[in-house]
């Protein structure tokens, strides 16, 4: 089944829903067992929940698991993980295991490091540290981010789109022909909608990364014991920022797997089990 096919079938079978946080708008679907530990779901650099369509029903029998979108009101990490905080309260969560994927992995240590002892597990994918190491290597990989967030506001983006999904698979490594396909219908299907101004306002995010406070292993000691990464061989993420990562979490489990960037959606299957293995077992 293509992307687009997937995404029609998942809008018909899950209730989106809304909530406003501080003029703030939560857009999410919550499903699965209530009572249960609750997962959250962290999205990656897109933003949009769906890129998880393929792990809320595989999870739900056991776990509540909650998807939602960054709003766009929100400008900076603090302002989120603050939002966030608040959004989880008014659906009475607590504990939650979070599961974040690249951004979202950053977002996730953000809020630990905010909201010390809140978190029931972290189960980072594909990501890198907020550490003060990775966060200048970032500042040095990424000094035009300023001009790219200006060029990004005032472009035709209508004309960019077809660049900025040539860039989405080029983190492509060593898939098969049917998932190369998956991805470029993925790609196509999102930018298809994709606004500008949700560009901006993530792109305004990522940026604003690099301008956290780095995170200690201090912020994850209580999480001993209930931290699960699993990276690429080939990812986005440097072996270098991947090594930082593991020295700032306490005896985390690891799971190495093939494939880049991209196989936290493409590979879904494999996720899920080495996921539903690691939850089974705290």
């Amino acid at each position: 089944m293509s992307y687009s096919e997937e995404l029609r079938a998942f809008a018909a079978t899950h209730t989106y829903k809304d909530i406003k946080v501080d003029g703030s708008t939560f857009h999410y679907v919550l499903s699965g067992k209530k009572g249960g530990k609750t997962l959250i779901l962290l999205n990656g650099g897109m933003n949009t929940l769906e890129m998880w369509m393929r792990y809320i029903d595989a999870l739900s029998d056991t776990y509540q698991v909650l998807l939602f979108n960054y709003p766009q009101e929100i400008r900076t990490n603090q302002e989120l993980v603050k939002g966030m905080h608040v959004f989880f309260e008014r659906l009475g969560i607590k504990e939650p295991v979070f599961i974040g994927a690249s951004d979202g992995g950053m977002v996730a240590q953000i809020y630990t490091q905010a909201y010390p002892g809140e978190a029931g597990g972290l189960i980072l994918i594909s990501t890198g540290g907020m550490d003060a190491e990775t966060i200048k290597s970032l500042r040095k990989k990424y000094f035009l981010a300023p001009l790219m967030l200006f060029y990004m506001k005032h472009c035709n983006y209508e004309k960019l789109k077809p660049k900025l999904i040539k860039v989405g698979m080029g983190h492509s490594r060593n898939e098969s022909k049917e998932e190369i396909a998956y991805a470029k219908d993925m790609f196509e299907t999102i930018f298809k909608d994709y606004t500008q101004e949700k560009d901006v306002h993530i792109s305004g995010l990522l940026a604003d990364l690099m301008k956290q406070t780095p995170v200690t292993e201090a912020d994850f000691r209580m999480l001993k014991g209930k931290i699960l990464l699993i990276l690429p061989k080939q990812d986005f993420f440097s072996e270098k920022m991947q090594k930082d990562l593991i020295q700032l979490m306490h005896d985390p489990a690891i799971q190495y797997v093939s494939g880049g960037h991209l196989s936290t959606i493409l590979k879904a299957d494999d996720y899920v089990k080495v996921i539903r293995d690691f939850l089974g077992n705290i």
